[in-house]
């Protein structure tokens, strides 16, 4: 009886991780199937997103990425409208340095990109940032 049950969770479970993947894609405007090799990072660069956007538009997909399997299709989301342009970071790049060269202020760069944090020290090389239109 036990093994009916834990038999039955698991079904359940993988139907409910499944399904939620499928929701995810069905408003997508572009997928990606991963290839070997692949991880988040890389994924989310070759399309100008951030990690934190492809995560959110992949609920299957875990937190640290750790899940993806050759085959996978993901769901990839484009760039909110709030979005003046995209910018991938670099090894040494600062919050100050990002914002002044599009002319905005640290705070507005933080404002539209959610994971970073209020010191601005987890900045990633290859992440890609939403940068806001200039304040006039």
């Amino acid at each position: 009886m036990f093994a009916r049950i834990s038999l039955f969770a698991l079904v359940t479970a993988l139907g409910a991780i499944m399904g939620a993947n499928v929701l995810a894609q069905t408003s997508c405007q572009a997928t990606y199937t991963v290839v070997s090799g692949d991880n988040c990072v890389a994924i989310a660069a070759k399309f100008n997103v951030s990690d934190a956007a492809l995560l959110a538009a992949n609920p299957a997909v875990d937190s640290n990425c750790d899940n993806l399997f050759v085959g996978q299709q993901l769901c990839i989301p484009t760039a909110p409208a709030s979005c003046q342009a995209q910018y991938t970071v670099k090894s040494g790049d600062v919050c100050i340095s990002i914002a002044n060269m599009f002319n905005i202020t640290a705070a507005q760069l933080e404002a539209a990109n959610s994971d970073i944090d209020p010191l601005c020290d987890n900045l990633q090389p290859g992440e890609v940032l939403c940068i806001p239109a200039a304040s006039s």
